[in-house]
């Protein structure tokens, strides 16, 4: 993977090539994805007085390694910004619209500690590319404490620019974008299946299940990450439903799940859809429901 550092001078220059990339009347798009998979705060902190000067974006507190995904469809750039003892690890969308999109302090840690050991080998979405073209919510990166965050609360710094490269703040887009249940892979993975962990019965009929989700899986790349939400799952009659009790497994049906009782939920392999992204009601499927009471 390529390594890319850039100073004050090539960030400007950055801009500068995005005001004749961009189209003379872009604007932020109405529908976009959340930049950060799972639970989030954030504030209108736009510019609030830093030691740099104006806070020219808004700040989006995480954990460290959750899931940056695209704000829109465009291309990214990956920077290394020299600034400090310990470099931020940073990206830039280009947002098909025209709007340019700055995601910094993304994770330089190798491990789940502030160890400043991975440098931005840790930063971006395995196997993303220098100019990659990504569609909305897809992976770009994991949030962090790199550069001048180093040892605060992980989150990620987002700014949004016009095409003139002028910031504007952020915060009434972040309130329009939609939270994902899970980021989009890129397309050469192909399909993938989700599991989800340490969720727990909040309701269930005889074709269907909501739970509150724990603890995120997505296959194949492994991805695990924290996101707590609601999520009513469409459950055929072909699935495998089991329980595990004292005496091991034993096969059951939904209609049986007790509210409150942990399980885990398994759904099909499927090529993912804007609609299941946001797991709008029952456009995921389940394909396996373990239940964990007794």
């Amino acid at each position: 993977m390529l390594s890319h550092r850039t100073t004050a001078r090539g960030v400007l220059l950055l801009l500068f090539i995005g005001v004749f990339t961009g189209t003379a009347n872009a604007g932020v798009p109405r529908v976009t994805a959340f930049p950060v998979v799972g639970n989030v705060k954030y504030t209108d902190d736009w510019h609030d007085p830093r030691p740099g000067g104006w806070h020219e974006g808004n700040d989006i507190m995480s954990v460290r390694h959750q899931p940056a995904v695209a704000f829109e469809a465009g291309w990214v750039e990956k920077w290394s910004h020299p600034k400090g003892a310990v470099p931020s690890c940073m990206l830039v969308l280009h947002g098909k619209s025209g709007v340019v999109y700055w995601y910094i302090h993304l994770n330089n840690d190798r491990g789940p500690h502030n160890d400043n050991d991975a440098g931005c080998s840790k930063a971006y979405a395995p196997g993303l590319g220098y100019h990659d073209h990504v569609s909305r919510g897809q992976l770009v990166g994991f949030v962090g404490d790199s550069g001048d965050a180093n040892g605060i609360q992980p989150h990620l710094h987002f700014e949004v620019h016009k095409p003139s490269g002028t910031p504007i703040n952020p915060f009434e887009h972040l309130n329009d974008a939609k939270h994902l249940l899970f980021p989009r892979l890129r397309p050469d993975l192909g399909d993938v299946t989700l599991t989800l962990k340490g969720a727990k019965v909040l309701s269930k009929t005889s074709s269907s299940i909501t739970v509150r989700t724990r603890r995120v899986v997505v296959a194949p790349l492994g991805l695990s990450f924290v996101n707590r939400r609601k999520v009513t799952f469409a459950v055929p009659v072909d699935a495998n439903v089991e329980r595990k009790g004292a005496s091991g497994y034993s096969t059951t049906d939904v209609s049986s799940a007790q509210v409150g009782e942990r399980t885990r939920v398994t759904t099909d392999t499927f090529a993912p859809t804007w609609s299941q992204q946001r797991a709008l009601a029952e456009s995921l499927t389940a394909a396996k429901i373990l239940l964990f009471g007794s």
